[in-house]
């Protein structure tokens, strides 16, 4: 049957997956290991997806071919000083017109209906506003052209759009 509400599972931050706010992409990394991580640990590193890889590599020994992914197994020790970190997370999706978003530490900028044309960051800041209620773009210009320097460096042009879909919130497919 149709579940039209996540109920429970819903983000607190609001918003939801295939969004670029926190109710999209933020989830919880949770892991056992007898022995190894303490139980009960936290750790506030941000990691992505592509970190997976380089940990498991380097879990197992194995040389990873080369990603952006930085291993977080310090961080699964309880060894933060040791623990690398990203200088920045980026995120496009395609969805809902078009949004991307840029993490630097608790900088949050996101850019959103890209299909329409170009549009204003919004800037957060994730430490006091983790529900992305307050824009605050217009009192840090210099995080703002840093943000927006990243999207332009990080967008990449898809090579093939023959078969592209309509997105959800596009009006049509275009080609």
């Amino acid at each position: 049957p149709y579940f039209n509400s996540a109920g429970p599972f819903k983000s607190e931050y609001g918003w939801g997956k295939g969004f670029v706010h926190e109710g999209g992409i933020r989830e919880p990394f949770i892991a056992c290991w007898p022995g190894k991580i303490n139980p009960g640990s936290e750790s506030l590193h941000q990691l992505s997806f592509y970190d997976v890889m380089p940990t498991l590599a380097e879990l197992t020994g194995a040389e990873p071919p080369p990603t952006d992914g930085i291993s977080f197994l310090p961080a699964l020790m309880g060894k933060t000083d040791e623990q690398a970190a990203h200088e920045f997370l980026y995120w496009e999706f395609p969805e809902y017109d078009g949004q991307q978003a840029v993490r630097m530490g608790d900088w949050k900028g996101i850019r959103l209906e890209l299909h329409k044309g170009p549009s204003e960051i919004q800037l957060f800041d994730l430490k006091s506003d983790p529900a992305e209620s307050h824009d605050i773009a217009s009192g840090h210009p210099e995080i703002v052209e840093k943000i927006r320097r990243i999207m332009e460096t990080q967008h990449k042009e898809p090579e093939l759009t023959r078969f592209r879909m309509a997105a959800l919130g596009d009006e049509v497919a275009k080609n």
